[in-house]
């Protein structure tokens, strides 16, 4: 079911969420930074029709400890996640990065949700030991089951749709969807913003969806 990833994150008390926390102490030295609650998905995670994949939450050393000015915005954070809902621009824990992307709209009128494959904030992909830890980390593999479990059975009945934007922190949990309907992949997955084919895709589930909802009515 969708709500098991609010319920695996509702587990979360600090930065690391406890299935992770002996991983990281066997990887002392990596290119995370832990210091903050991690963006393990953006949005209305349980209701958006349209579900975005991203590789993982992004770091940067101003803009980041700017999100989160004290002890009560980690807080206010872990909370979003226990209860998501649409984004709210006007929270000041919602990152900058989120407030600036094409697909923006779509998050804040709760018509998609974000959701990274790993939860856990790095400056790039290519920070040390991110792509080793990327298969190791149990909330990475329980994101890749939850895909497979309880995602693609509501993109295989058309309740949702899967922009497959960036998926190499997903190791091989997109494979099933190549060729599917109901999911669209980036032909530019470095890009932060989707693409026009991904965004088109996306809009036209959406419309076909509202026009199925009026002449149900």
């Amino acid at each position: 079911m969708l709500c098991s990833i609010i319920d695996y994150w509702g587990k979360l008390k600090g930065s690391v969420h406890p299935e992770d926390a002996p991983v990281f102490e066997r990887f002392r030295e990596h290119g995370f930074d832990l210091e903050y609650p991690p963006p393990a998905y953006i949005g209305d995670i349980l209701n958006a029709p349209v579900i975005i994949l991203d590789n993982n939450g992004g770091f940067n050393a101003k803009m980041t400890p700017a999100e989160f000015p004290d002890p009560r915005s980690h807080d206010e954070y872990r909370s979003a996640l226990a209860a998501p809902r649409p984004l709210n621009p006007s929270s000041r824990t919602v990152s900058p990065y989120y407030l600036a992307r094409n697909y923006t709209p779509l998050l804040t009128s709760g018509q998609a949700a974000l959701v990274n494959g790993v939860a856990y904030r790095s400056i790039n992909g290519r920070s040390n030991r991110v792509v080793e830890l990327t298969k190791v980390l149990p909330s990475a593999r329980f994101h890749q089951d939850w895909l497979r479990h309880a995602v693609r059975p509501l993109v295989e009945s058309g309740e949702r749709f899967l922009v497959i934007h960036r998926w190499t922190r997903w190791n091989a949990a997109t494979d099933v969807f190549r060729g599917r309907p109901g999911s669209v992949f980036s032909t530019a997955p470095v890009s932060k913003d989707l693409t026009r084919h991904e965004l088109e895709a996306a809009e036209t589930f959406l419309r076909e969806r509202r026009g199925a909802v009026s002449r149900s009515e």
